[in-house]
């Protein structure tokens, strides 16, 4: 193998910037959504740090919204499992029937696949 040359040197700059750019983020524009059991909904900007409520049949979930990130801080449930989780985009409270998930669309996107 040769050395690089500076047309090579260029072709690697031009694909670091690219993949750079492509990398997703948390915009400003992202937003977290909280359902809860009876079919409840709320939206809220993940840029506002705030501390939420969402009600479950086993009581009251409370959920912080904090430096552009989202988790459970307090739970009715027994193991609270959800506390502990850090998994993608979603956090799901499953004894007491909360899902938080963050969102790139304020309203609801609807059915993204179907199969069967």
């Amino acid at each position: 193998m040769g050395r690089l040359r500076s047309g090579d040197i260029i072709i690697l700059v031009v694909f670091i910037i690219l993949i750079a750019l492509s990398i997703p983020s948390k915009s400003d524009s992202a937003f977290v959504r909280i359902s809860s059991s009876g079919g409840k909904e709320k939206v809220y900007e993940l840029s506002e740090d705030r501390i939420v409520s969402a009600e479950g049949p086993l009581g009251t979930t409370t959920i912080e919204i904090k430096d552009g990130d989202v988790r459970i801080i307090d739970s009715p449930c027994a193991q609270k499992t959800c506390m502990n989780t850090r998994i993608g985009d979603t956090i799901c409270c499953l004894p007491n029937k909360v899902l938080v998930t963050i969102s790139a669309d304020r309203e609801d996107g609807g059915i993204d696949v179907v199969a069967y």
